[in-house]
């Protein structure tokens, strides 16, 4: 889709220019959430997301582990990632890279792409 010239002042607006600057806002969806994730000594976990609103193709996927949630055991560091994107979801993975167990960490994601 190309983008008309932008209207000078004092011409009118050409419907096309419009229309095509309102549909490439309107056709991005952004999504975000997080999971809580248990972790065992020295493992990996995963759990996985489901988007509310599937998008039309695989969307870009930022994760990060995020705030613990109350009840939060175990040390750090933690490593966040995630595998098998869809245009519905994706798995979230914490791999926990301490000999103690973590329970509820706060794992966040977002995803941003092209609206179903």
């Amino acid at each position: 889709m190309t983008v008309p010239a932008r209207p000078t002042s004092g011409v009118p607006i050409e419907t096309a220019w419009g229309q095509v600057a309102h549909d490439a806002a309107v056709a991005m969806d952004i999504q975000a959430g997080y999971v809580d994730i248990t972790v065992s000594s020295a493992t990996i976990a995963a759990a996985a997301v489901t988007f509310a609103r599937p998008f039309a193709t695989i969307p870009t996927i930022v994760v990060a582990v995020g705030g613990a949630t109350a009840g939060t055991t175990g040390g750090n560091p933690w490593n966040a990632g995630f595998t098998q994107p869809t245009a519905a979801g994706f798995n979230m993975r914490m791999h926990n890279a301490v000999a103690a167990s973590v329970t509820n960490l706060r794992c966040h994601w977002i995803a941003y792409g092209p609206r179903a």
